[in-house]
């Protein structure tokens, strides 16, 4: 069994709920500090750019530096270089989104776009929704920074517009999809940190996202409950359920696992 060498941590839900950090999740991120141990806070919200997820966790009380952030507009701007796809792109996402996108060398376009991508936004209009139609129509390659339908409680998130998109061209394909389940944002984590897949342990609560991701990349996981009840695992099997994320100080440190 591989040593571990970088936890993962999805957020609301795994580590505070509506901005309210769970009982000894700071803790935990301290220990991990000062430990042998790297960490990475990893969010599929493109909503808004990895520096003002910096801000934001900070805020709440969480230490960390840039680094230990990682979110869905990475994954995506891997993903689209991998595949030869830009630099100009249909953003249809929020303006800190599209402003981060162009500051890694993509170029907001609809005239002269080669492709649509399709992030959680936040700041939807008609406009947009009828430029990103066309775009569909006009037959360019769709991709996207995540797949969730929904964003934690009830908005309306990226998932749910590509099955719009899907609609509005019958047989159409989603080229690629960045965050997670999928191996793009796994690909750049093992990239950041130098680790492998097997080094690494996703924490999170989200069955189709969390524990598939760390299952359809070859990571050990944690199922976090923190006080919910035990969702419907179907085909995922968590390597381990820790009911409380406290417990990472102790009986699920890593290291007392034997990981």
């Amino acid at each position: 069994m591989a040593r571990t060498k970088l936890l993962c941590f999805d957020l609301d839900g795994t580590l505070y709920l509506d901005g309210v950090p769970y009982p000894g999740a700071i803790e935990v991120i301290e220990k991990l500090r000062a430990s042998d141990l790297e960490y990475c806070f990893v969010t599929n919200n493109s909503s808004i750019a990895p520096p003002d997820y910096c801000e934001k966790l900070r805020r709440i009380g969480f230490p960390l530096e840039p680094r230990n952030v990682m979110s869905s507009c990475e994954a995506a701007c891997h993903m689209l270089r991998s595949l030869g796809v830009g630099p100009e792109v249909y953003l249809l996402g929020t303006e800190k989104f599209r402003r981060w996108m162009e500051g890694q060398g993509f170029v907001h376009s609809f005239d002269h776009a080669h492709a649509l991508l399709i992030a959680f936004d936040k700041e939807l209009t008609y406009q947009k929704l009828h430029e990103a139609t066309q775009c569909v129509l006009r037959g360019l390659p769709i991709y996207a920074t995540h797949p969730d339908p929904v964003c934690p409680p009830d908005l309306p998130d990226a998932g749910m517009l590509l099955e719009y998109f899907k609609a509005v061209r019958p047989g159409t394909i989603i080229q690629g999809i960045a965050g997670k389940p999928h191996h793009w944002l796994a690909e750049v984590l093992c990239q950041r940190f130098q680790v492998e897949p097997a080094e690494m342990v996703m924490v999170g609560d989200r069955v189709g996202t969390d524990l598939a991701f760390a299952q359809n990349n070859g990571m050990r996981s944690m199922l976090t409950l923190n006080g919910a009840h035990m969702p419907t695992l179907g085909e995922m099997k968590p390597t381990v359920i820790v009911p409380h994320i406290a417990q990472l100080l102790d009986e699920f440190w890593p290291h007392n696992l034997g990981w």
